[in-house]
């Protein structure tokens, strides 16, 4: 079984073409946790699998989360052990100690073992930071991405205990700040513009249910988001904001995503 979480499709990406080439399962973190559905029941010795993006070089808020509340039962009612664990990350542009974290996490709340690790690089969507790739440069990295995932596919199907993802000693240090159990993630910068109709897609794609729509318009509760910025991206009339730069750069999602 793969367990998968993105806000803008490059994880879902990742974790479809992972399926299809290993004959796993894949299930929606995000759906999982919006709805309050933490037990699941394996085959002993069976494939677990995580793809998931990096928030500021290590996991995002609601990965940690869903691992302290996410019960993994064999269906002889035993805790569930896998035959082989595997991480894979997804991100804009390098990992940092992600892996580790998630590995010592995982341990700690599941008793599993993390066999192997993997990164795939793809179209950043951190946009009050920096404007998504576009045109040939967006399709490049996407053609990239793909290509990746299939080779950690053949990885995966061998059972490969291998760490490759793409650390690098900046990524490392940076790490270091970041990796906690704690990690508030503030939305007092998001905003709308008047484009905003109050359709309340933002409020359905919430994973962590953090919005609400008051008046015909989205507001945000204070705690408990964990920034996946899927909200802004997938807006269609691009009326969601976080902070006053999003206004003058694109949005991004993943094709895979863009589809459904």
């Amino acid at each position: 079984m793969i367990f998968y979480f993105t806000g803008t499709g490059n994880s879902l990406a990742t974790a479809q073409i992972l399926g299809d080439e290993t004959n796993d399962t894949i299930v929606d973190i995000g759906t999982a946790y919006k709805y309050k559905q933490f037990d699941f029941t394996m085959i002993q010795g069976q494939n677990l699998g995580f793809v998931f993006p990096v928030y500021a070089w290590t996991t995002p808020p609601i990965i940690d989360a869903f691992l302290k509340k996410a019960r993994f039962t064999g269906r002889d009612g035993k805790p569930f052990m896998p035959g082989y664990c595997y991480v894979v990350l997804t991100c804009g542009a390098f990992v940092g100690n992600a892996a580790g974290f998630f590995a010592d996490e995982l341990r700690r709340t599941q008793g599993i073992n993390v066999d192997a690790s993997f990164s795939v690089k793809s179209v950043g969507n951190c946009t009050y930071l920096y404007a998504p790739a576009e045109g040939r440069k967006r399709e490049r990295i996407l053609e990239d991405a793909l290509a990746k995932s299939y080779r950690i596919a053949e990885d995966v199907k061998k059972r490969a205990d291998v760490h490759k993802e793409a650390r690098n000693p900046l990524g490392l240090i940076l790490s270091k700040f970041t990796e906690s159990e704690e990690k508030p993630r503030s939305t007092a910068e998001f905003y709308t513009l008047e484009t905003c109709i109050g359709c309340g897609r933002c409020a359905d794609n919430c994973p962590t249910n953090t919005i609400t729509i008051i008046d015909g318009r989205p507001r945000w509760a204070e705690l408990g988001c964990t920034q996946c910025l899927g909200c802004l991206h997938r807006c269609p009339f691009h009326s969601i904001q976080y902070g006053k730069k999003t206004e003058a750069r694109g949005r991004y999602v993943n094709p895979v995503l863009a589809r459904q």
